[in-house]
């Protein structure tokens, strides 16, 4: 073969990887000129939430809820809740269906629909993966964790035809160290900050990573930043809330542990305790960067996370066997073509305007 055909033959490949929609972008101005889809047609995209247009028609984590179709929501973080709600009927866990209804301020309906089963996700209390059979066999994850830990069940790959998987840790530098070993490593910073007088603040998100940090320190009776203390109330057991007590400047007694969320590291409140000594850490994944620290401008970070890190998302989807991926939500393009690359698996990642259109 020639320079100009080599040349010629890797940019097409190139092409084809980037992007679903721009190799068949003519099936897709075909199908749009149909009166109905095709029973065996599925159009996948990024719109309102991840769209899957087949049958039935399904909107997972959506911006909005109307009064038709079928709305799912994976869970209660905030990126994942709806902005507008003009229909009230969603599929999620009861847990999420609280806490949702909570944050939102209004009052949803968790309804079933025959062919969509919740599994769980091992992200964070009420986080589920939706399955979705009508002949074909889709899954779409939210987020989700394959490790058991702290109370949390992880998630379980199940054979589909369609993955539909986030992407947040999807490259190879986010390996997390063994749960096990940093809730080890957690405890010797934390209580020997503690045995020297000085108190102690670890940041982490209201649900799901604070009750992880309250499970792990329950012994040590932590105090709950207002945020946290509503979010355990939701979601978790009496024993475990009966553990914990609320945070107040009046009441604190020195050295203590505070749990408390990133949002308040620049506040009134850190900055009247670090004055006194007080000692921050930050618990994410994100600790994996040694940059992150520095970012958040805390003593200390951890990298302790409720997502599947690199690794455990490539052995999901292979476990899974999907004919093909789609990955959404953080390092998407990169992911697809690693699980092209690697696995041989046809994957593709989710654009924002862009339409993905399979043909079974």
């Amino acid at each position: 073969m020639c320079g100009s055909a080599i040349s010629a033959a890797t940019s097409i490949e190139r092409y084809r990887t980037l992007s679903v929609l721009q190799l068949k972008r003519d099936k897709y101005d075909l199908f749009h000129s149909q009166k109905s889809m095709d029973a065996n047609t599925l159009e996948v995209r990024l719109g309102n939430g991840v769209e899957y247009l087949g049958k039935p028609r399904c909107y997972f984590d959506p911006a909005v809820v109307r009064n038709s179709d079928i709305y799912c929501i994976s869970h209660a973080h905030e990126d994942h809740l709806p902005r507008d709600i003009e229909g009230k009927k969603v599929l999620c866990s009861d847990t999420t269906l609280r806490c949702a209804s909570s944050r939102l301020g209004r009052t949803l309906e968790s309804s079933e629909w025959g062919g969509i089963e919740m599994k769980d996700a091992g992200h964070v209390a009420g986080s589920v993966m939706f399955l979705v059979d009508s002949g074909r066999r889709a899954l779409y994850t939210g987020d989700f964790c394959p490790r058991d830990r702290l109370g949390m069940t992880g998630a379980r790959p199940i054979k589909v035809d369609v993955l539909i998987t986030e992407a947040t840790y999807g490259v190879p530098r986010y390996v997390f160290p063994p749960t096990d070993g940093m809730v080890g490593v957690m405890r010797d910073w934390v209580e020997d900050s503690i045995s020297q007088g000085i108190s102690v603040a670890l940041l982490a998100y209201p649900l799901g990573k604070s009750q992880e940090l309250i499970t792990m320190f329950s012994d040590l009776k932590p105090y709950l930043h207002g945020s946290v203390m509503n979010a355990t109330e939701l979601v978790a057991s009496p024993d475990l809330i009966s553990k914990c007590t609320p945070y107040s400047r009046e009441t604190a007694k020195e050295p203590f542990l505070l749990i408390c969320p990133p949002s308040v590291r620049n506040s009134n409140l850190m900055q009247y305790w670090k004055k006194k000594g007080l000692r921050t850490a930050a618990v994410s994944g994100w600790a994996i960067d040694s940059s992150f620290k520095y970012k958040m401008r805390v003593d200390e970070a951890f990298p302790l996370s409720d997502h599947a890190d690199f690794e455990e998302l490539m052995a999901f989807v292979k476990a899974c066997d999907p004919s093909v991926v789609f990955t959404y939500h953080g390092f998407s393009v990169e992911l697809a073509s690693e699980i092209q690359r690697s696995l041989d698996i046809d994957a593709h990642p989710l654009i924002k305007n862009q339409k993905s259109l399979l043909e079974f």
